[in-house]
């Protein structure tokens, strides 16, 4: 059971770790939409939320590399466990320091109002 539960979770966040990297895709791809008016926000925030779409992307390998390479289950678990943390700050940047930066900081317009 202690070897299987790094492998399991590190496939767990693997599959997260890529749905991260499809929903920033998405993101970026779908600005404009449903009038095709891109607002300065989507400009501005393309190159970034790109970049971070590929990042989490590597993530998920990473985390697949680490579920399917033969080293021991401890360090895997630490392995899982540093990647783990670095996903979340990646995604803690892109689901808020991005908005945050972009929205409120610089006052852009991301098109929400009456």
């Amino acid at each position: 059971m202690a070897r299987v539960l790094p492998r399991v979770a590190c496939v767990v966040c693997a599959i997260a770790a890529l749905w991260l990297a499809f929903m920033t895709f998405n993101q970026v791809a779908l600005a404009g939409f449903p009038d095709g008016h891109v607002t300065d926000y989507d400009k501005a925030a393309d190159g970034p939320l790109g970049v971070f779409s590929y990042v989490e992307a590597g993530f998920g390998l990473l985390f697949l590399v680490l579920a399917f390479s033969p080293v021991k289950a401890r360090p895997r678990a630490v392995g899982l466990l540093v990647c783990l943390i670095a996903l979340v700050l990646v995604a803690v940047v892109v689901q808020v320091g991005i908005p945050w930066y972009f929205g409120t900081h610089l006052g852009l317009d991301n098109g929400i109002g009456g």
